[in-house]
């Protein structure tokens, strides 16, 4: 007789185990350990399609519950720790949690926080990949008000995102950049906001944006004024985003505004946006790390790499190399 395979890891009140095939209708949703809004975003579709699956609403316990919200078959539940020892006691009920560590894999494999959370309960094809974010019409008519300033001509969405090391272009290199963009002729919307740590992993530091100092009747300042919703609705009705690997590539991949985005130490084909079935869909990637760069750990944050020099900024492109691609861009748009 052939003993019964795991489905998944769920976490009940003793703890977290593998889910066995005849456990699936006590799942009564999910329990996800990341802190960053990235992380969370690229679990949308998997979360979505298995309560679509199990035909019923699912509770997502998670340290950012707005990237849930608005969702007819999802219930945003901010994570405590007090809150979810009283949720396993009133009842029967199992959470799929991710990610989970695999022996012999870098800590936080990122394929399974992408895909594999729910593995045995669905099978995202390429087809369901395709993360949106579910905004309101409230959230379309601030980001709409918010952008009236600008002039119905192109407009560029640049976010000088300041994070840990590996993940940080020089703030002067946002400076002259934006500058570029202005004398080419395009509006500037500077987006982005500072993120407290609200965990206490090493990894999860506190983020935000680099001050650009430019006074400009083409550059409109939107930094710490928009909900992650808004925000959204802002990419949407401008014409490229210009972003490094963060929170804002991934509320950008929400929409279909053309992307220039910069990589440092993870793979693109992690990030990639789907449409149509197609990978890296209206995406411009203008750095993949190098082998000497590239694992798929945190860089000795929450795992330890397996390359072992200090890992910092490579192969970037410079100022005038992303400038002269956005141009592109824009020119070709008309």
């Amino acid at each position: 007789m052939d003993t019964p395979q795991a489905i998944c890891m769920v976490r009940d009140a003793e703890g977290i185990r593998p889910l066995m095939p005849d456990e699936r209708g006590r799942v009564a949703g999910f329990f996800l350990f990341g802190e960053g809004f990235g992380d969370m975003i690229c679990l949308l579709p998997a979360v979505q399609k298995t309560a679509e699956q199990l035909t019923k609403r699912l509770d997502v316990w998670t340290r950012r519950p707005e990237v849930f919200a608005n969702h007819p078959l999802l219930n945003p539940i901010r994570s405590d720790d007090k809150a979810l020892t009283a949720y396993f006691s009133e009842n029967d009920r199992l959470l799929i949690v991710s990610p989970v560590e695999f022996e012999g894999l870098p800590n936080r494999n990122q394929t399974h926080i992408v895909e594999q959370p729910a593995r045995g309960i669905v099978d995202l094809q390429p087809k369901d990949k395709e993360v949106r974010l579910h905004t309101t019409d409230a959230d379309r008519q601030r980001a709409a008000e918010l952008l009236r300033p600008l002039e119905n001509r192109s407009k560029v969405v640049v976010h000088p995102n300041r994070s840990w090391e590996i993940r940080t272009w020089p703030s002067d290199h946002w400076r002259q950049l934006t500058l570029g963009l202005l004398e080419l002729g395009a509006q500037v919307v500077v987006v982005g906001s500072e993120v407290p740590n609200i965990g206490t992993t090493e990894q999860n530091i506190p983020k935000g944006v680099f001050g650009l100092g430019i006074d400009h009747p083409s550059l409109l300042d939107l930094t710490d004024q928009t909900s992650l919703h808004e925000l959204r609705d802002v990419i949407a009705r401008c014409d490229l985003v210009i972003t490094v690997d963060s929170g804002v590539l991934h509320v950008a991949n929400c929409t279909d505004t053309h992307v220039l985005a910069i990589f440092t130490d993870i793979d693109p084909r992690f990030r990639t946006r789907f449409r149509d079935n197609q990978p890296n869909a209206n995406t411009t990637v203008m750095h993949a790390p190098c082998e000497k760069q590239f694992c798929q750990s945190w860089h000795g944050s929450t795992g330890e790499c397996i390359q072992p020099e200090t890992k910092r900024m490579c192969c970037l492109p410079t100022v005038a190399q992303v400038l002269e691609t956005a141009a592109g861009f824009l020119r070709d748009k008309g």
